[in-house]
């Protein structure tokens, strides 16, 4: 039967579900499998389940995905030619760096980050050029316990948090940040493991240069933790 046939018998049909499996048992075509498996989605509610529908309800969590690298790739915007001068890993590694569900920095946290900044800044009058162009990247990531929704916004509460404290206590130009969440959607661990999820609860700070010179050749220095 051809397909406009098919989709014209459903719709025709005055009992959705009975209509569904005769055609499917009738035409066994591949086309009458995807109407009417359609029309039993859909049954519930009375309506034809579009291709696009279908496609949300199988995969909302990819569609969740998708939408926090958005956010932090748009925030990001403008970043991708310049040079990664020296990054800092805020994890559990030499102690907690903030409470659990929370956004405030351990003294621990803090320790690290201003052993972090001295290292940066080295000789005054060497560093005051430098110190312009620079631009700081903070991002918050989470492991999978809690919702992806929840997990994002922590790891946007952190991140802000430790641009908070960068400007308020390190004296770092507030136009020279940007503080973004990746939540759970970039582990770098096995996340069915406590130590797994422990490396994933962090909060990254990545310092790249502006004015790519002579410092593009410099090798990129890894904060120690």
């Amino acid at each position: 039967m051809p397909t406009n046939q098919i989709v014209q018998d459903v719709s025709n049909s005055q009992s959705g579900l009975p209509r569904a499996l005769h055609l499917i048992r009738r035409e066994g075509s591949r086309v009458a499998w995807i109407i009417g498996g359609a029309l039993l989605l859909s049954t519930a509610n009375g309506c034809l389940a579009t291709r696009s529908w279908v496609q949300d309800q199988m995969n909302p969590m990819q569609s969740q995905l998708n939408n926090t690298d958005a956010k932090a790739d748009k925030a990001l915007a403008g970043l991708q030619n310049l040079h990664l001068e020296k990054k800092l890993v805020l994890d559990s590694t030499n102690g907690p760096t903030f409470a659990t569900g929370s956004a405030v920095l351990t003294a621990n946290g803090k320790r690290e980050i201003n052993g972090f900044i001295e290292d940066l800044e080295g000789p005054a009058p060497a560093n005051a050029v430098a110190a312009s162009g620079r631009i700081f990247v903070v991002a918050g990531y989470t492991d999978n316990v809690g919702g992806e929704s929840y997990n994002y916004q922590l790891g946007q509460r952190r991140a802000e948090g430790v641009a908070g404290y960068l400007v308020g206590k390190e004296g770092v130009d507030p136009t020279q940040i940007r503080a973004v969440s990746y939540g759970e959607s970039r582990p770098v661990a096995d996340n069915s493991t406590a130590r797994g999820r422990r490396t994933n609860r962090r909060v990254e700070i990545l310092v790249y240069q502006e004015n790519i010179t002579a410092e593009a050749e410099r090798p990129v220095v890894q904060a120690r933790n």
